[in-house]
């Protein structure tokens, strides 16, 4: 009967040890987490929540931000309206890096001519997971700091 308890008693222990150890790494984890810029496919992107604030935030061509709880930002470079010329602007060489206590986001955007009939589909949008809390978010367009057409959260 004795060795009964016991070895319920070191199942018991061996429980509690699992469930401690999952908890300490589940938590390191989470602080330690690493600054993450990826792009994301707006035409596939299937988070409807997300999708919706989106699209309300870009009425017009522009660089834009949306910020959500969770230490996730959207980057959208929206070049989808062309104008009366037939212009709308094309964004390359999108680069988004943390440095010290900011995000700097470098690209460089250009204007092309569409015929007409043709518009363009450029709405390129980036997912910014962030590793902590940054005080300054960057913008340089062409090498030149610039600012945000419209932030929404």
């Amino acid at each position: 009967m004795k060795k009964k308890y016991t070895y319920l008693l070191t199942i018991i222990t061996a429980i509690v040890i699992l469930f401690s150890v999952g908890y300490i790494v589940r938590t390191s984890a989470s602080k330690n987490k690493t600054f993450i810029a990826k792009e994301i496919n707006f035409n596939t992107f299937s988070n409807k929540k997300i999708r919706i604030a989106i699209e309300q935030i870009c009425k017009d061509n522009g660089v834009f931000l949306y910020n959500l709880k969770d230490n996730a930002t959207y980057l959208i470079l929206d070049g989808s309206h062309a104008n009366f010329k037939g212009e709308a602007p094309y964004f390359s060489d999108v680069k988004i890096e943390a440095k010290e206590n900011s995000i700097r986001i470098y690209f460089t955007q250009e204007l092309k001519n569409y015929p007409f009939g043709k518009y363009p589909q450029q709405k390129l949008v980036y997912k910014i997971t962030k590793d902590k809390k940054y005080d300054y978010i960057k913008v340089f367009k062409d090498g030149v700091e610039t600012h945000f057409d419209s932030i929404g959260a």
